[in-house]
């Protein structure tokens, strides 16, 4: 899992994450809500019916497993 600073850096890297369910995509935007410290990413994922073609992922940071390509 990735700390909130860590996914900031990806973000601003825009590095290729991998996600908890296997699928890669590019962290566009982190929102975090207080006092509930909830904190979602926005992750564009390809979608698998054609070149360019992506959709939105709103997922819970701890769904960020790390970068894709780095070993785990």
């Amino acid at each position: 899992m990735a700390s909130l600073r860590h996914v900031h850096q990806i973000m601003n890297e825009r590095r290729p994450v991998v996600l908890a369910d296997g699928r890669t995509g590019k962290i566009m935007r982190v929102d975090t809500w207080f006092p509930d410290n909830d904190t979602k990413v926005t992750v564009w994922t390809a979608d698998g019916n054609g070149p360019g073609v992506a959709k939105v992922e709103r997922v819970q940071l701890k769904d960020v497993v790390g970068i894709a390509g780095k070993a785990q």
